[in-house]
C-alpha cells in the first residue's frame, strides 16, 4: 500500500472531519461568551479560535 492509497482514502474523511467541525464549533463560543472572558474562559476561547481555523482549512475542499 503505497502513500498515494493511504492518502486517497484518508483524505476525504478528514475533509468531512475538519468540514462538519467548523460548522458545529460556533455553537460552542454562545456558552463562553454568556460566562464571560476572563482567565481560563479566555484560554479556552482561544483554543477554540484556533481549532475553528484549522478545521476551517482542513474542511474547505470537502464536498467539491
Amino acid at each position: 500500500m503505497g502513500l498515494a492509497t493511504v492518502r486517497a482514502t484518508i483524505a476525504p474523511t478528514v475533509r468531512f472531519v475538519g468540514f462538519w467541525t467548523a460548522v458545529v464549533l460556533p455553537f460552542v463560543y454562545i456558552p463562553l461568551l454568556f460566562a464571560g472572558l476572563d482567565g481560563a474562559t479566555m484560554n479556552a476561547f482561544v483554543a477554540l479560535l484556533v481549532a475553528h481555523v484549522v478545521s476551517l482549512l482542513v474542511g474547505r475542499e470537502y464536498g467539491q
